[in-house]
């Protein structure tokens, strides 16, 4: 029995259905061969009759799609249907629990349908064509956003910052403090996207970025659809955001704590964008050095008026320094756009204005 067969007859079920659900729509399920001696079958084949025309949905059915998985499949079902008899159109289509934007594209330009739980669907045929777009389940959200999340987005981060040089599993390791291990699944995942280039083999192997954008804009779709971070609000007298700046870094020097300025004051530091900043959002090293740095700042928690924003990192090896600049450290690049893309007022002009500068490409 395939490891896939539960889920396999489930997404058929649901395209049945979701075909059906169309107007003017009958659906007709067929079995197919059984896959032996190496033979390729696909998993699933639908008659279908849409508004008068006739066609047939030949369906490979995945877990997930990501774009070096959709080109193999491509080339396996048209492969499969130029051998296949009968007469009538035939059309090669994919199935997964998730597709990722970039698989999405790829089949729209092959001419290849494809359909998700969350009732995406895409059926490419000569008299009735149609393309359902919407947002992808929360379990696929999940799948296809875990890239992005906890050690993984360390990696990710690092090879963006470092576009367009090439990176080594072993150097981005060492850089962010991650094994080697996860540095190594997270850059296969990336490959599966197809967002790296890939140069040699086995420890020797290297890779670079194509480009940020898409990667860039993966990212901004999956915290698009999150809560922005909880952030503990402070007013600290005296001074604007550049002092307020410079007594942070001498408070966590002092107990030696890690911290990094984000958001608008380091959207500022980094491609300079408005007059003044007069709010300082942070990440300060938890636990008790966050309370003694708080506590040399006189920093007293308020609802309104606020001039310090703290967001909580688990520990220290969480909060990711980009640079330093006139002695204040700052996020990377990229996690201060993530940032400024969850705020508010005119944080998301500058989210633009410091990826034009600083992340483009």
């Amino acid at each position: 029995m395939r490891n896939f067969e539960i889920e396999e007859g489930q997404l058929l079920d649901e395209l049945s259905r979701a075909v059906s659900a169309l107007p003017g729509a009958s659906v007709q399920e067929r079995l197919c061969e059984e896959r032996s001696g190496g033979r390729y079958a696909p998993d699933g084949l639908l008659d279908v009759r849409l508004n008068h025309h006739h066609f047939e949905l030949v369906v490979e059915a995945k877990r997930e799609l990501f774009p070096r998985d959709v080109r193999q499949q491509i080339w396996q079902l048209r492969d499969y249907l130029d051998h296949m008899g009968g007469s009538g159109e035939k059309i090669p289509m994919l199935i997964a629990g998730a597709i990722s934007k970039g698989a999405r594209d790829i089949l729209q330009q092959e001419g290849v349908g494809y359909f998700d739980p969350g009732g995406s669907l895409f059926v490419p045929s000569s008299g009735a064509y149609v393309l359902i777009d919407r947002p992808p389940p929360k379990k696929a959200g999940r799948a296809l956003g875990s890239i992005f999340q906890g050690q993984r987005a360390r990696i990710v981060q690092a090879v963006v910052e470092a576009a367009p040089n090439w990176v080594s599993v072993k150097d981005l390791a060492e850089e962010t403090g991650v094994s080697p291990a996860t540095a190594s699944e997270t850059l296969t995942e990336m490959e599966r996207r197809d967002w790296l280039e890939v140069d040699g083999a086995g420890p020797a192997k290297m890779r670079r970025l194509r480009e940020r954008g898409p990667v860039l804009d993966e990212w901004a779709r999956l915290i698009g659809d999150q809560k922005p971070p909880r952030i503990e609000r402070y007013y600290v007298p005296g001074g604007d955001a550049g002092e307020l700046a410079r007594r942070l870094d001498a408070a966590c020097h002092d107990v030696g704590a890690q911290y990094a300025v984000t958001a608008e004051a380091a959207a500022q530091a980094y491609a300079p964008y408005l007059s003044a900043i007069s709010q300082l959002r942070c990440r300060i090293q938890s636990g008790r050095l966050h309370s003694e740095v708080l506590s040399r700042l006189d920093a007293r928690p308020v609802s309104e008026g606020w001039n310090l924003g703290v967001i909580e990192e688990a520990g220290k090896r969480d909060i990711a320094v980009g640079e330093r600049i006139d002695g204040i450290a700052y996020a990377p690049p990229v996690q201060v756009y993530l940032d400024l893309l969850q705020g508010s007022g005119r944080a998301r002009e500058m989210a633009d204005h410091l990826r034009a500068q600083r992340l483009a490409g």
